[in-house]
């Protein structure tokens, strides 16, 4: 992580997301911003998080991990996500995996100035209580998506949720076999039938695997396969 001092950016990211609808002015003077580079952690299980995180540049993957050690992919995020919602109404300590999915920025408000501001004003506790109705909506989505549907669907799904939106950016998606090895225990399968699975996907003229990276050949077909079903 590293703060990333910019005025002029900080104001950007509060008109771009409409910040001012959400926070009083003196809240809005108390932000900072904070930025992270791909794969890294902002936050994992038993942190106790001193700030509320909103994501205003970048993707974000979320994921949780069971008694067993096996890992279970929850929502990948984008802007305007919140990291800190549940934490800072709650007051219990993180219970996610939270990652930067290339590099991602945040506005991060100190929780003591969100008390004695925002906590009183009813545009951010309407804010709160929105985030936090979406994330279980998602979660209960997410757990029917990963029980019912068959490999074939969730790396469909997680193709779709990881490719980057920009028009200009190529639609590759890296994939070495130590990575490929986290996406199969994230989807809830093996190694072994996960790799039979992308073979099946190459046949078909659905995507492309080459030198560690997988290319997204024929985006329309793998959203097919997604039905809309995406983890987000």
């Amino acid at each position: 992580m590293k703060a990333i001092h910019n005025e002029e950016r900080l104001a950007r990211y509060a008109a771009e997301n409409q910040l001012n609808a959400i926070f009083d002015a003196a809240t809005i003077g108390m932000m900072n911003i904070v930025a992270y580079e791909n794969g890294e952690a902002i936050c994992s299980p038993g942190d106790q998080l001193d700030h509320l995180f909103l994501l205003v540049k970048g993707k974000i993957k979320v994921y949780t991990t069971l008694p067993n050690g096996k890992s279970v992919l929850l929502r990948f995020n984008e802007p305007l996500a919140i990291i800190g919602d549940m934490e800072l109404m709650t007051g219990f300590p993180v219970r996610c995996m939270v990652e930067s999915v290339g590099e991602t920025h945040f506005i991060a408000i100190k929780k003591e100035a969100l008390r004695e501001t925002a906590f009183q004003d009813p545009r951010f506790l309407t804010f709160i209580i929105k985030q936090i109705s979406n994330k279980l909506h998602t979660v209960s989505y997410v757990s029917s998506l990963n029980l019912l549907y068959p490999v074939e669907n969730r790396l469909a799904s997680y193709l779709i949720s990881i490719m980057s939106e920009d028009p200009l950016s190529p639609s590759l998606v890296e994939m070495r076999t130590d990575l490929l090895t986290d996406v199969a225990e994230l989807l809830g399968t093996s190694y072994r039938h996960l790799n039979r699975v992308i073979t099946q996907l190459a046949a078909a003229g659905i995507i492309e695997r080459k030198r560690g990276a997988i290319f997204i050949r024929n985006e329309t077909r793998l959203k097919e396969l997604a039905s809309g079903n995406l983890y987000r």
